[in-house]
């Protein structure tokens, strides 16, 4: 049996024991608390605000995916390739989710398994970029201009090279000790050396001529000149027949004239038409002149050249003793002079056009006349415009008949054609309007008439005679017979060239009144007294004064 000390030191022992033991586990679980905390999770996002980091799981945010394993192994943060439409660019190795964040679209393959991320030459105008397609598309949107992608070219070197396709320069072809050359384009150049064999090298000189000494081709200078179809000047031409620059006398021995490609603004007289020089081919179209074969008996090339065969012609043309240059318009009628606009005559547009003047008639009875201007001091231009001269004869006011947007009419002051409900003609008071004329009223009269009167199909029915019965007026002459026998003018003398108490034998239409009724009545038309476009009077011949028979003399 235990007495109470053994017990004792039982019991003691039993709670050294648990305390250990107490001790242990204690240390167990911090142990354990300690390497989960150690321990990398894969958080979708971090507190941090990261994507797809390998993180302890609190630094994890909350309501976001977590794992203890590696982001490659996850769903969510697996790797792939984010393509993005807006941006144009394609990038690798890059997170679902942060893909899809940044408005991306996520393909399960590599960059180069995408057709759309592939590389290839992107040409924007005249400049290139090595990018691939969607970021080509996106470069048009910047530029604001259209692009082209190629996918055949595949390498940036091949790309830059292709870079302003249409510059000209010198495209040398080596094959062994021989050096041919070609002035060609850069394209052009890179289609040579795809044709030609192994052993050909071919390169392109840009804004150099084959028979630049730095070149060493078997191309050499000359004194020969030529014309090139789609341009004015005259060239000079290479002893491998290249085109060299516009020819000028004086640079025929310049070498470094023969070694760069000049534009015709460097070369002589840029600003002149340089028609009929015996020294400058630098010939202008727009300017009157353009490449041509030189022709002894040519009136459009009567200078021999210093060197070739080839002038700068002149374009003008020489019309009824003037000269006009070439591309220029101008008026003119098929009636004589001083009958421009008389019966049977029209209006045309005249053109000189590389040295020949040619005619286009405007619409019969002058329906449409021809306008012309002055483009520039000593150039003309012409044209055929409708005739609007139907409502003129009705305007009361100066403002409305020359209102030149709406009708083409002139204000003939002198007499009226439009009358009052007395017959009396139309007065012109201080704003330019036509009134009714007052008791005692001395102001004159005024009548809108057409700026380019009409013509009229006179053998046909039509209101010709109307038209032309506007302007008809009678005035009634009153002659009394004096003493001695003689008739002497008593009232309206005026309209008879004559003063009160003149004889009738000084009775004359060669008058003041009589010179504005006719205007007023030829302007209306083919009316009145008009010699035709030939200049032949008409076939009727009518006295336009009528004596009473009162009158014997």
């Amino acid at each position: 049996m235990l007495d109470k000390k053994q017990i004792k030191r039982g019991f003691v022992f039993l709670v050294v024991i648990l305390f250990v033991f107490a001790l242990f586990f204690i240390f167990l679980n911090k142990r354990i608390s300690a390497q989960e905390q150690q321990q990398s999770f894969c958080c979708e996002k971090t507190t941090a605000g990261n994507w797809c980091q390998p993180s302890p799981p609190a630094e994890c945010a909350s309501g976001f995916r977590k794992a203890p394993t590696s982001c490659e192994s996850t769903s969510y943060c697996k790797l792939g390739t984010c393509v993005n439409v807006n941006t144009g660019q394609c990038t690798g190795n890059t997170p679902q989710i942060v893909c899809q964040n940044s408005g991306g679209v996520w393909f399960d393959k590599k960059e180069d398994e995408i057709p759309q991320c592939k590389r290839g030459c992107c040409f924007i105008g005249q400049n290139t970029a090595f990018v691939n397609q969607i970021r080509c598309k996106t470069l048009a949107s910047d530029y604001g201009t259209n692009t082209t992608f190629r996918p055949d070219i595949n390498s940036e070197s091949e790309c830059i090279l292709s870079a302003n396709p249409d510059v000209e320069g010198a495209c040398v072809l080596e094959k062994g000790f021989e050096r041919s050359c070609k002035r060609t384009t850069r394209s052009e150049c890179i289609s040579l050396e795809k044709k030609s064999s192994s052993d050909t090298k071919v390169q392109f000189h840009e804004g150099l001529l084959c028979t630049a000494e730095v070149l060493a081709t078997q191309c050499a200078p000359t004194s020969k000149t030529t014309c090139v179809e789609n341009k004015d000047e005259v060239y000079f031409i290479d002893s491998c027949g290249n085109i060299a620059n516009v020819y000028d006398s004086s640079k025929v021995n310049n070498q470094e004239y023969w070694t760069y490609i000049k534009d015709p603004a460097e070369s002589c007289n840029p600003d002149s038409s340089n028609a009929n020089s015996a020294s400058c081919g630098n010939c202008n179209y727009l300017l009157g002149s353009l490449c041509k074969a030189y022709r002894r008996n040519d009136p459009q090339t009567p200078v021999k050249p210093s060197y070739g065969d080839f002038v700068c012609a002149d374009l003008s043309c020489k019309y009824q003793g003037k000269t006009y240059q070439h591309g220029e318009r101008w008026c003119g009628t098929t009636g004589t002079k001083g009958n421009e606009n008389s019966p049977g005559s029209e209006h045309a547009v005249f053109a000189c056009y590389s040295g020949e003047v040619t005619v286009t008639l405007c619409d019969p009875f002058r329906n449409t006349v021809c306008i012309e201007e002055e483009v520039v001091p000593g150039f003309k231009s012409a044209g055929c415009v409708a005739n609007r001269w139907d409502d003129c004869v009705l305007q009361t006011s100066k403002q409305d008949c020359e209102n030149r947007d709406v009708r083409d009419c002139k204000w003939v002051e002198g007499q009226s054609i439009l009358k009052d409900d007395s017959g009396n003609p139309l007065v012109v008071n201080e704003r330019g309007e036509l009134v009714e004329r007052k008791k005692d009223d001395t102001r004159k009269g005024a009548s809108c008439l057409p700026l380019y009167p009409p013509g009229f199909n006179f053998w046909e029915e039509g209101n010709a005679d109307e038209l032309c019965a506007i302007a008809s007026d009678t005035c009634l002459v009153k002659f009394q017979k004096g003493l001695l026998g003689d008739w002497e003018c008593k009232e309206n003398c005026e309209c008879l060239g004559l003063k009160k108490g003149d004889s009738i034998k000084k009775a004359t239409t060669n008058n003041k009144w009589f010179a504005e009724k006719m205007n007023m009545c030829i302007s209306l038309g083919d009316c009145g007294e008009k010699l035709n476009y030939l200049g032949q009077k008409g076939f009727i011949n009518r006295s336009i004064v009528r004596w009473s028979e009162d009158y014997k003399g």
